[in-house]
């Protein structure tokens, strides 16, 4: 579903190589992960197969082949953003890369999709609190680990800032919308 969604919602304004689409994914990701061919080509080919993008060759300088959504992938993209994300390791990316692709959604979907994102960080800044209130504790019953303890709830610490300022700015983005 992500790589889906990525391939998809990048082709939505305009054509790309694969090298661009490679760069726009890659940058959808987590700093410094790259998009590997392996990965980028079976993709697209798996897309083409389903009808949702199709492919030509075009030649400025050298050959190179433009992918190009079809109607069937535009529908495609927006059913993928319709769907719930699952709580899995992909959460974050696929939310991530949702947020950036807003504008090619209505605004009630916006508006769910959002809430969605606020749900999650809620349910995240909720996890965070506990488990640097359990390390609170556990540096006082083992004061011989205090050290090991207090760095972990300042790690805690650094993961609840983050996820307040994430509600900050989703209540903005809700707010814009209303």
């Amino acid at each position: 579903m992500m790589y889906d969604l990525l391939l998809l919602g990048s082709l939505i304004p305009d054509d790309k190589t694969g090298y661009k689409l490679q760069k726009i994914v890659g940058s959808s990701l987590q700093p410094m992960r790259k998009v590997s061919s392996g990965v980028l080509y079976p993709s697209l080919e798996k897309l083409e197969k389903e009808g949702l993008v199709t492919s030509r060759l075009h030649e400025e300088g050298r050959k190179m082949k433009l992918w190009h959504i079809t109607e069937k992938g535009v529908d495609r993209f927006i059913e993928l953003m319709k769907q719930k994300i699952p709580s899995d390791a992909k959460r974050n990316v696929t939310q991530h890369f949702k947020l950036r692709s807003l504008d090619s959604v209505t605004l009630p979907e916006q508006l769910r999709i959002l809430e969605e994102f606020r749900g999650f960080i809620e349910e995240d800044l909720c996890f965070y609190q506990a488990a640097q209130a359990d390390m609170e504790a556990h540096q006082k019953r083992f004061p011989e680990r205090a050290e090991r303890f207090h760095v972990l709830v300042e790690a805690y610490e650094l993961d609840i800032q983050i996820a307040k300022a994430k509600l900050t700015w989703i209540k903005k983005q809700i707010a814009d919308r209303k």
